[in-house]
């Protein structure tokens, strides 16, 4: 009888032969990653939809950390430092906090549907991103070297706020 035939349905594998409950921390984590990048390529598509073909390919690069951020929650091993849109994400973060002198909006920008569906979409993954952030504390609180993964959600979010404050600049 091989492991898959005893394994009750509500575990599921976290590492190796090591079962957990569904409910387990990590394992919520892991989904809120799939859904987070199946929200990136519906927005990939909706950037390419609306001749947007840099974000599209801008989002490409999110979904590159998305997948490096997934292998490392699952094997244990570092994320390697990535480079989102041609900047690090060090950069990024830094310009998310400085939206007037990067790209002259004053003020904090409110979302709006006149912003059109690119932009909500931008803005909605952002706050995504927020979410799966305190998900990623919370499966790692009593793991200090995971602060990678936390790290890395963090930057994500200022990644989505500066391509959607990018976006909003040039309209």
């Amino acid at each position: 009888m091989n492991k898959a035939s005893i394994k009750p349905e509500h575990m599921t594998s976290l590492a190796g032969s090591r079962l957990v409950p569904k409910t387990n921390d990590r394992i919520i984590l892991r989904g809120a990653i799939d859904t987070l990048e199946a929200e990136v390529l519906e927005a990939s598509l909706l950037a390419q939809t609306c001749g947007q073909v840099w974000y599209a390919d801008a989002l490409g690069d999110v979904l590159v950390l998305l997948r490096s951020i997934m292998k490392a929650e699952v094997t244990g091993e570092s994320l390697t430092p990535i480079n989102l849109f041609g900047l690090s994400c060090e950069e990024i973060h830094k310009q998310s906090h400085n939206i007037k002198e990067v790209f002259g909006i004053s003020g904090l920008p409110v979302p709006d549907i006149k912003s059109g569906p690119l932009a909500l979409r931008l803005n909605y993954l952002r706050a995504r991103a927020r979410e799966t952030e305190i998900l990623a504390v919370k499966a790692f609180e009593s793991e200090p070297a995971a602060g990678g993964i936390i790290t890395a959600f963090n930057r994500l979010s200022s990644a989505f706020w500066w391509l959607y404050c990018r976006y909003l600049s040039a309209m």
